[in-house]
């Protein structure tokens, strides 16, 4: 679960690791359990992009002072999708800014390489969508590279 600023400084957030950074109206949340650092900001909700310019868009990225950001991989993204909450929901609690709609991946679709995969928050799925198709983006980065190995890579 993410939590927000006013939860910033109890124990139990210091504990998490969980930060949460707001510049110029510009959310970042931290997942304890994976270390990856999540952009929650309005364009999450409401810009669209191809494939390409998913790609081209995170790594142009510069959001709350760090500036190596990435489109996530199908396992990233999937890291937040919460199947407990409801329908149309189905995002980690804590984030402000999402569609439940489809939403890109850096991850190619393996049998057909001019479409990637993209996940859903309206019911948690992951489907094969061509690249020029103009889906949502939401980008990450890694908040401690040495635990993001350790905890979410597993190496």
């Amino acid at each position: 679960m993410l939590l927000k600023a006013k939860n910033l400084f109890s124990a139990r957030a210091l504990y998490a690791l969980l930060f949460f950074y707001t510049l110029l109206s510009a959310e970042v949340l931290v997942d304890p359990k994976t270390y990856l650092m999540w952009q929650d900001s309005p364009e999450n909700k409401g810009t669209l992009h191809t494939w390409n310019e998913a790609k081209e868009y995170c790594e142009s990225l510069n959001e709350g002072k760090f500036s190596d950001w990435w489109l996530p991989s199908e396992q990233e993204l999937s890291s937040i999708v919460d199947t407990s909450r409801s329908k149309g929901r189905m995002i980690q609690k804590g984030f402000i800014y999402f569609k439940p709609r489809h939403y890109w991946t850096s991850t190619t679709y393996a049998w057909n390489a001019p479409h990637a995969w993209a996940i859903s928050f309206q019911n948690g799925l992951s489907v094969a969508v061509e690249k020029e198709q103009q889906l949502h983006t939401r980008c990450v980065r890694c908040s401690d590279f040495k635990r993001c190995l350790e905890c979410f890579y597993n190496k």
